[in-house]
């Protein structure tokens, strides 16, 4: 595949895209990193919704949940996923991660043929985190996220690619994330408190080859999805988990 254009992806979250200065670059893979509860999953099928509506046919693979969740889930969002599913805009497919990056990797498997089919877009994996536990040898881990993020832009998909981090409050260590190093873009999800309240924020760390927006914004989930608000002002310690509003003069 050639390299990628600066055509932009909306992920269906305007706060998100106005931070990744206008969206996801076509074809890019994005790890949205985050602990249980911060919203991945929400804001993945936010991407692959926004492409339903503008005719750009989705796929979600998931190694956690069946089907049958994604749906109740995205109904309490006010999505309906069979209604996409039936005019052959999306497809929630639950798998392995040795049986999906097999069917990826080979030309003529079935997810390949699948993506062919649909005429795919965009992809949704939930989550990468399983390939951790295929091995213990770091360099076998490597080759193996190598690999899906290869094959993934071999078929032209922009992907989002959802990573758990156990740190629920504070903590973020690099050698448990190799594959945002090579993936092209990184976000974080946490949780702060801030002030004896528990917030959410969003903060974009990566986006290859263009520039994006630095800051902590706090976000919130309601119907629809994520919402990305304004910055956190005055307040230091927020990628520890713990914001500490500046002393005032």
């Amino acid at each position: 595949m050639s390299e990628s254009s600066d055509l932009r992806i909306a992920t269906g979250c305007t706060g998100l895209d106005t931070m990744l200065q206008g969206g996801l670059v076509e074809g890019y893979c994005t790890i949205l990193e985050g602990s249980p509860g911060t919203g991945k999953t929400t804001l993945g099928l936010q991407f692959l919704v926004e492409g339903c509506q503008r005719g750009e046919p989705g796929l979600a693979i998931t190694f956690e949940e069946f089907p049958e969740q994604y749906y109740e889930n995205a109904e309490q969002l006010g999505w309906n996923l069979r209604e996409f599913e039936a005019k052959g805009l999306l497809k929630i497919q639950f798998s392995d991660p040795i049986t999906f990056l097999e069917g990826l990797q080979d030309l003529d498997g079935h997810v390949s043929s699948l993506v062919e089919e649909m005429g795919a877009r965009r992809i949704l994996v939930d989550s990468v985190s399983h390939f951790e536990r295929l091995t213990d040898d770091a360099a076998t881990l490597r080759r193996i996220e190598t690999d899906l993020v290869h094959a993934l832009k071999r078929e032209g998909l922009t992907s989002i690619l959802l990573k758990e981090n156990a740190h629920v409050l504070g903590g973020w260590d690099k050698s448990e994330n190799r594959i945002s190093f090579i993936a092209d873009a990184l976000v974080l999800l946490r949780y702060i408190e801030l002030e004896s309240e528990v917030k959410r924020g969003i903060v974009v760390l990566k986006m290859r080859g263009s520039d994006h927006d630095k800051q902590i914004r706090e976000y919130i989930i309601r119907e629809k999805g994520v919402q990305v608000l304004d910055p956190f002002q005055g307040v230091a310690g927020l990628f520890s988990g713990s914001g500490i509003r500046a002393a005032t003069a």
